[in-house]
This record gives structure tokens, sequence and C-alpha cells, in this order.
């Protein structure tokens, strides 16, 4: 009874951390500025051909810099998240991106693109451990949701800010001054991450006990890493060209910026009712219901050429898709063997990102995107398959799991009378 007794105490010293609201304002932020060039790149590369007189090749190349920086640092970020403090991490960081961001400002081009390569991996490197942070608590979904909220927020507020008040007067100088500025401001919260968390806690100790082991591969984090790709094959494909399919339809320009703008505030909508919801329903319940609004959006545009039609279809798929988001980061979390795989998650999404523009520009013939509705719509079931298969699976263990502990339990307990 004394060693189970013991063993009691020792899981219950390596409980998730709880949720203070300091560290819950301070990952949500870190998760919203971290993903802010990713939002607004449309402005930064948009601005770079107008003001800098860029080529399209040109801000093409600064793109895929920008981005290639944060997967790098994403996928790297298995081997050193455990080993670093966070908190020094995401400090660092984002001194480094305000630094870049400001050098950037009067640079030549070769120099601005590598400033950006360093800016992504910065980014990239403070994404991983807000991940790992966020995976650690102890309600990751409503982390995640809130940080989705805010981060669509502060996006649309910049991008408003941004082409009403700054590029005019300031020029490209002012963009990228007010970006590291927003950067900066981010520096105040710093002290509210931890170092780590209660799985790295267990970790020195188990180092410290010369106890450690190697951390068996986590496949089912592996596959739903996976999922995340092919689920954001669709997303960022119809949204890279959402402004074109409204084009292909005869929108007005303006009435399709503004539409976007809009878009891009409401769409936290679905953040927050994957908040509200959190996992009283599970994991693939959500994410069945996603798919079932996913397409009805797609049919949406399939069938109408009408204006209003297509705004209503774009805020449903925006908003599906911040609603699906917490629940895939939930199927990695918990099948996650140490952590360290949540700190792989936007590399993922920036590989399916990347992949899911350069499969629309495939897709499309003579300005008809029917073959593009199609391919997020199979992307998006084969990402839901994955997801349904890895949590099925990982019910299965712990069942197993469970009914294992039970059976050793028993036979001590008998043992022992």
């Amino acid at each position: 009874m004394e060693e189970i007794s013991n063993n009691n105490q020792s899981t219950d010293k390596y409980k998730k951390l709880k949720d203070p609201l300091a560290l819950l304002l301070g990952v949500t932020i870190f998760l919203s500025i971290n993903n802010l060039i990713y939002n607004v790149l449309f402005i930064v590369l948009g601005s770079a051909a107008e003001l800098k007189g860029y080529s399209v090749q040109e801000i093409g190349l600064l793109g895929s810099v920008y981005l290639a920086g944060q997967v790098i640092a994403n996928f790297s970020s298995v081997l050193w998240v455990r080993r670093l403090n966070w908190k020094v991490v995401i400090g660092y960081s984002t001194a480094i991106s305000v630094l870049s961001l400001c050098l950037a400002s009067f640079a030549n081009y070769t120099l601005f693109l590598v400033l950006l390569g360093i800016t992504g991996l910065a980014s990239g490197a403070a994404l991983a451990c807000v991940m790992c942070c966020i995976s650690g608590m102890k309600n990751p979904a409503r982390a995640y949701s809130l940080g989705l909220i805010l981060q669509m927020l502060i996006a649309g507020v910049v991008t408003y800010v941004l082409q009403v008040y700054i590029t005019p007067d300031f020029g490209y100088s002012g963009l990228l001054y007010s970006i590291a500025g927003v950067f900066a401001l981010t520096l105040l919260f710093v002290k509210t991450i931890p170092s780590t968390d209660a799985r790295g806690i267990k970790a020195n100790d188990e180092i410290n006990t010369g106890t450690k082991k190697k951390a068996p591969v986590s496949l089912g984090a592996i596959f739903a890493l996976f999922g995340i790709a092919f689920y954001f094959m669709s997303q960022t494909g119809i949204w890279g060209f959402l402004e074109r399919i409204g084009n292909s339809k005869n929108m007005d320009g303006e009435f399709i910026g503004i539409t976007l703008g809009v878009v891009l505030i409401l769409c936290s909508v679905g953040a927050a009712i994957a908040m509200k919801v959190g996992n009283r329903i599970g994991i693939i319940s959500p994410m069945f219901i996603g798919i079932l609004f996913s397409t009805f959006a797609l049919l949406l545009w399939y069938i109408s050429d009408d204006k209003w039609v297509y705004s209503i279809a774009a805020l449903i798929f925006a908003s599906v898709w911040n609603f699906c988001l917490p629940y895939q980061l939930l199927a990695v979390t918990q099948t996650d063997t140490d952590g360290r795989y949540a700190a792989m998650i936007p590399a993922f999404q920036s590989v399916g990102g990347a992949m899911g523009p350069a499969m629309v520009g495939v897709l499309v013939f003579n300005d008809n995107y029917n073959y593009v509705y199609l391919m997020a719509f199979a992307t998006t079931v084969i990402s839901f398959l994955i997801f349904w298969f890895v949590v099925r699976q990982h019910k299965a263990s712990v069942k197993k799991a469970s009914e294992l502990s039970s059976i050793k339990k028993s036979e001590f307990l008998s043992t022992n009378v």
C-alpha cells in the first residue's frame, strides 16, 4: 500500500499546471503577435511591391524566406524545446524580431531578404515555446481559442491602421517600424511565461536522479500533425484565393477587400464557440460538424455568384477554420508523450499552407474554381479521417493501459493481504 501511495504522490507532483490569468494572457499575446506577420503578409509583400518597386518574383521570395525561417525553427524545436528556458527564448526571439524589422526599414533587397529570414526564425522559435506551453496547460483548448480570437482581432486592427494611417504618410519604413513596435510591446508580458511546465520538471528530475529514458516516438502525435497539414492545404488554398474567387464572380475589388477585412475580424467567433463548447462533446464530433459547415460554404460558392452569398460563405468558411483548430491541438496534445510534438504544430500548418495555394494554381482552368472546391473538400475529409483514426487508437490504448493497471493493482493487493 505504501508503494501505491508513493506512486500517487509522484503522479500528483507532475500534474498539469493551472492556468492563471497572467499566464493565459501571456501565451495568447505571444501566439497572436508571432503570427502577426503571417496574417498581414499580403500587406507586407503588397506594399513592398508598390512602395519599394520589387517585382512579383522578388516579393514571392521574401514571403518564402520568412515562412522557411518559421518552418526551420518549428521542425528543429523537437530537439531543443524541452532543454531551453521558454521565458529566455521568447524574450530574446522577440528582441531579435524587433531589431531585424527595424534594420530592414533601410536595408537593400538582399539584406532585407536575410533580415526577414531571421525574423521568421525568431518568430518560429517563440511560437514553438508558446505552443509547447499551451499544450501543457490544464485547459489547452481554451488558451488556444483565446489566442485565435486575439490573433484575428489584432490582425484586423493592424491591417486597417497600416493601410489607412501608416503607409500613406510614412511609407514602407513606417510599416516595418509599426510592426516592430507591436512586437516590442509584447516584451512587457515575457515575465508571465513559465520557464517550463510539469513535463519539463519531470524530465529534469529524471536527469538528476539518473532515471531519464529516451522518450518513445509519439506516432499518434505525428499522424495528427499530418492531419493538420492536410487541413491547412484546403483552408489556405481557399483563403489565399478568396479575392480571385470573388473576382471570377465579377465582383468589385473594393467590395471584396471590405468583405475580407470584416471576415478577418468576425471569424474569431469560431474560436469563441470552440472555447465555450470545450471538449464536452469530444474531439471528433466538433471536427465532423466543421466538415459539414465547410462543405456548405464550398457549395454556396459553387452554386451562386451573388456577392452576399459569397460574403456569408467566406465568413462561414473562416469561422469553421478557427473553430476546428483548438480540437486539432487537443488531438496532438493527447497523444504527445512528452510535449515536444506540440511545438511542431506551426511547422505543419506552414507546410500545408504552402502546398494549398500551389495546388490551387494547378487546378484553376479558365477562371473556374470548381476543381479547387473539390480539392478543398477532399483534403478536409482526409484530415478528418486521420484525426478520427488517431483519437480512436488513443482511446483504445488508454483503455488497455487502465485495464492492465487495474490488474496489477489487484495482484499487488492480493499478495499483501
